[in-house]
């Protein structure tokens, strides 16, 4: 909660927080999930700061804990319940990116959790018909859910299903499992009905992201993928879900669960689809991350058998890996002593990921100023709008220098550069011919205007620079240019085909 309420926000979260300004029942590049959390925490946007923005989140990771401790106490006992809460906590995964940041990820963990709930619900052959109906119900409830929340939660039922297949045959002849189909498809059909309408544009853009066809193998994207997944996942908490999977290979545990095949066919498909993916696509970490939350239920069944000392000790050095990187981490973007990144003027802080997440707030209070100065000489037109040419700095542009201070932003460019913007382009005030603007960028991210941006204005001003300090040092410029007397209409940034 501390470093929720105090981090800004970072390129994905500011976007994701653009979602909530206009509900959909979809979204260009992710289903609508995150943006209703967001709205209700902020209460309506009403309440805009990083914590109420970030408060779902929050919220979810801590119902997880609860879930994961739940579930490994069904499956073993209560001590095992508590080494899954543990080993939740203390991945970098499901506490700090899903747990504090707002990502799609946020929702879809909780929901991924609560599916896994309901399968070991309905499993259970000595609960009564009643209650097995209740949690059938909730799980096809659930896994819509999931999928409201992030695509691949899918994959609740893709492992859920295999493991009928080959464990449990009779339940493909229940009707409660085809029922709770059913309400899954039902769920998450807006998706669907938002995509036709919208010429399937989120199917599109994901499908020009990944790829097969006259690709040729990239091991360093797939190491990326694999070290990246081992990293977020805490490189302890890895070796420990190394070590129960050998543990299950080798029949090694002292008493096994009948729940234990569920856990890995709900694990081990996403991460080989994913690794296989990664050899021939750009992948992010991540996008895995769920899977591991079924491993961290099979890990803490067996550091349950281990001898406390032993079981301490693995703990002990999860809870020291996850407090040191985060303290590093948090520090590195408050107070770093030294320059990251590129250290030419042109892009100063190209490469130092810190800067997503410090210096906006205090650009938003500087550029407000500048741009009321402006006015008052006479150097802009009054109603001047922020523009920007993708999605990201636009997303930061927008919640720190536009929304607060009641200055528009439009953001020109192709579908693809500026996502969801070209939606928020259709219901914002519209620039009309003779009005001026400021193209902002920062330095550590793309560049000046484009030729064809230039040339939609009668003239651009010189740009000027505004310095981020960080411990006395300069770490990056945003870069300013003041456009005068636009030269077109609305239909230069108003993408066609895009449905208000």
């Amino acid at each position: 909660m501390a470093i929720g309420g105090f981090l800004e926000l970072g390129n994905d979260e500011v976007y994701y927080q653009t979602y909530a300004q206009h509900l959909q029942w979809c979204y260009f590049d992710h289903p609508p999930m995150v943006a209703w959390m967001i709205r209700i925490t902020t209460f309506n946007l009403h309440v805009r700061s990083e914590f109420f923005i970030r408060l779902g989140s929050i919220l979810f990771a801590a119902a997880g804990t609860w879930l994961i401790f739940r579930m490994a106490t069904l499956i073993k006992n209560e001590y095992a319940g508590f080494i899954a809460a543990i080993l939740y906590t203390c991945s970098f995964y499901t506490s700090v990116i899903a747990g504090i940041f707002v990502l799609p990820d946020s929702p879809q963990v909780f929901f991924w959790l609560l599916g896994i709930y309901c399968m070991i619900r309905v499993l259970d052959s000595d609960s009564p018909v009643r209650k097995q109906l209740f949690y059938w119900i909730l799980l096809g409830i659930t896994a819509g859910l999931c999928i409201m929340s992030k695509v691949h939660g899918i994959f609740l039922w893709l492992g859920f299903g295999a493991y009928i297949v080959f464990h449990r045959k009779d339940l493909l002849k229940s009707w409660r499992f085809w029922l709770s189909g059913l309400i899954t498809v039902v769920v998450i059909s807006p998706i669907y009905f938002w995509n036709f309408s919208n010429h399937f544009i989120t199917y599109t853009y994901h499908r020009g992201r990944i790829g097969f066809l006259g690709s040729r193998p990239d091991f360093d994207r797939l190491m990326q993928q694999v070290l990246g997944s081992v990293f977020y996942s805490n490189p302890v908490n890895f070796i420990i879900y190394v070590l129960a999977l050998w543990a299950v290979w080798k029949h090694q545990f002292k008493s096994p669960s009948k729940i234990f095949p569920l856990l890995i066919w709900l694990s081990l498909p996403l991460i080989i689809v994913l690794v296989v993916t990664s050899l021939f696509n750009e992948t992010l970490p991540h996008w895995s991350g769920p899977a591991y939350l079924s491993l961290i239920i099979l890990s803490a069944c067996r550091l349950a058998e281990y001898s406390s000392i032993r079981t301490f000790r693995w703990l002990k050095a999860s809870a020291w890996t996850t407090f040191i990187v985060v303290t590093i981490g948090v520090l590195s973007i408050w107070s770093l002593p030294f320059r990251l990144g590129k250290g030419e003027t042109s892009h100063l802080g190209k490469g130092d990921i810190t800067l997503d997440l410090c210096g906006w707030r205090k650009f938003g209070s500087e550029l407000d100023s500048l741009l009321r100065a402006d006015i008052i000489a006479g150097v802009e037109k009054p109603g001047a709008i922020i523009i920007s040419d993708y999605w990201f700095p636009a997303g930061h542009l927008d919640h720190y220098g536009g929304v607060p201070f009641h200055h528009n932003l439009i953001a020109f460019g192709s579908l693809n550069d500026i996502h969801h913007f070209a939606w928020l382009n259709q219901i914002r005030p519209r620039m009309v011919k003779g009005s001026d603007a400021y193209f902002i960028y920062p330095s550590n991210e793309y560049g000046p205007p484009a030729p064809a941006l230039r040339n939609k204005f009668e003239y651009t001003d010189d740009s000027i620079r505004i310095p981020q300090f960080r411990n006395g040092i300069i770490v990056r410029y945003f870069v300013i240019y003041r456009m005068h007397r636009f030269l077109g209409d609305s239909s230069d940034y108003l993408i066609s085909g895009i449905k208000n």
